[in-house]
């Protein structure tokens, strides 16, 4: 009887150890049940000790005893050792993205970011338990990058008090600390919590102001001629954009980073074009766009203001034969090759299409007011393939060819920039690459925020592997990563061992 009940308590004994491991494994922030069956198993572990403490105390003076002892000992080290260097990995991690579109990664721009943010960062996230768990996988690329990016997780049921004093409002809400301010994300996204990095990183948003009322599309236009979701993207990336009408104002406002001058279909005043000169002369920059019109050419001034600054935007369309979107024949040039010494394009992937574009044309410094660096950023291909046309006329017949002495043969440039210790400005010979029809091409949007973002001395911002397909990391919760180790690590090795055992001991027996 006393061996039967002795037998029992091992057992339970034993199978309670197996299901500690698989619950400090699989849901460690369950404390109370964990720790209450711990106790409760050590306990039942020392009633056992106890009522064998007779044959155990034989047990202890023996030789295989000692030799027990010391393997428990070398083991208890190497486990420490490996402890170490478990923390030590904890600490630095080390991560490799294999999937074709780095869609399990942090983007360039994000790895940017977290390498310019200097000292302790942190995220604390108020949630759920079950709201928490994708959050947490989220957070362990940030600190894949960042070694000193403290993650806590604070459950709003157990703790309302830390949700009154930070002033949560929503059930799933991430507070990010640094350098004594506070940041608050409600999105579970790549994109929201970068933004919310760079917007506590820096004193203010830089301001950029977008010129309206001669025709340009409409900002907040959903149709598909709009700029809507390009703006939405503006704002996305921590830049601070508003309207602004040249006729009604003497001077473009004095916080003004850039003015946006962006495909204007009438023609620009004069004295519109003195306040755009009186803000560049004060250090200000310009972002703009020319679109072609070979019937009559509405901005002969504002090609001339552009000239000051070394940028010639010719009244021509560009014809690429080579290279081009199917079913234009030529007039949508598609560009896959950049100028990798500038940093818009450093680093640039992708094919951008500019539908109806005219070239540009660097001015000599020799002849030129104004000293400063010209680049020009993406070309045509080659002569014969391409041209700068200039004939309405053979496009109104569909008979577009080469005409010597009017045509400017290719290569050709689609978009420049201008450089100096006063000025930048980054110049398009198109302006409808980017409206809202175009959502889905992704490179044609990443162009555009890229060139912003350098102008805004935001070179962080820029981002370089903008992902062709949209997709979420795969997210494995904490509980199925601990039944994964649980069955994988130690269940299936003890079956492997005890059938080996099981084998050795049927073949002795034979």
């Amino acid at each position: 009887m006393k061996k039967w009940y002795n037998l029992l308590i091992a057992i339970v004994n034993i199978i309670l150890y197996f299901v500690l491991i698989a619950l400090w494994i699989s849901i460690p922030e369950v404390l109370a049940l964990n720790i209450a069956l711990t106790v409760f198993n050590l306990v039942l572990t020392l009633v056992l000790v106890y009522l064998n403490r007779e044959g155990l105390s034989i047990y202890y003076q023996s030789q295989q005893f000692k030799k027990l002892t010391e393997a428990l000992v070398f083991i208890s080290l190497v486990f420490c050792l490996l402890g170490i260097a478990n923390y030590w990995a904890y600490k630095h991690p080390i991560q490799k993205d294999l999937s074709a579109y780095k869609m399990n990664s942090l983007s360039d721009q994000t790895k940017n970011v977290l390498k310019n943010m200097k000292g302790e960062l942190k995220f604390k996230l108020f949630a759920r338990k079950q709201d928490s768990l994708a959050w947490i996988t989220l957070f362990e690329f940030y600190r894949a990058e960042k070694n000193n990016l403290s993650i806590e997780k604070v459950d709003i049921d157990v703790r309302p008090d830390l949700v009154a004093d930070y002033h949560i409002t929503d059930t799933a809400t991430l507070v990010i600390e640094f350098n004594g301010k506070r940041q608050y994300v409600t999105e579970r996204d790549e994109l929201n919590i970068t933004n919310g990095l760079i917007k506590i990183s820096r004193s203010s948003d830089p301001v950029a102001y977008f010129v309206q009322g001669h025709g340009e599309a409409d900002i907040n236009s959903i149709e598909t001629e709009g700029l809507k979701y390009i703006f939405e993207a503006i704002r996305n990336s921590a830049v601070d954009v508003r309207p602004l009408n040249l006729l009604s104002t003497q001077e473009i406002p004095f916080d003004a980073k850039t003015l946006i001058l962006w495909g204007p279909k009438t023609t620009l005043q004069p004295s519109e074009l003195k306040v755009i000169q009186r803000f560049l002369d004060r250090k200000g920059n310009l972002l703009v766009a020319v679109d072609p019109d070979l019937n009559l050419d509405p901005q002969p001034e504002l090609r001339k203001l552009l000239v000051r600054y070394r940028l010639i935007v010719r009244n021509d369309l560009v014809i690429d034969r080579k290279s081009f979107v199917n079913g234009s024949n030529g007039s949508i040039p598609l560009v896959d090759t950049y100028n990798t010494e500038h940093p818009i394009t450093r680093k640039f992937k992708g094919q951008v299409f500019f539908p109806l574009a005219s070239s540009l044309e660097e001015v000599p410094e020799q002849i030129s007011s104004e000293k400063g660096r010209v680049s020009m950023l993406a070309s045509t291909s080659t002569f014969p393939e391409s041209w700068g046309e200039t004939s309405i006329k053979e496009f109104g017949k569909q008979e577009v060819v080469y005409t010597p002495g009017k045509d400017k043969p290719g290569p050709l440039n689609l978009f420049a920039t201008f450089e100096s210790d006063h000025n930048k400005i980054v110049a398009f010979g198109n302006s409808s690459f980017v409206i809202n029809a175009y959502l889905k091409f992704g490179t044609n949007y990443a162009l555009f925020l890229n060139s912003l973002s350098w102008l805004v001395d935001e070179d962080r911002l820029i981002s370089f592997n903008l992902p062709i397909v949209q997709s979420e990391p795969i997210f494995i919760s904490s509980p199925q990563m601990g039944i994964v180790f649980y069955f994988s690590v130690l269940f299936s090795p003890l079956i492997l061992f005890g059938v080996s055992i099981y084998m050795y001991r049927r073949k002795r027996d034979k």
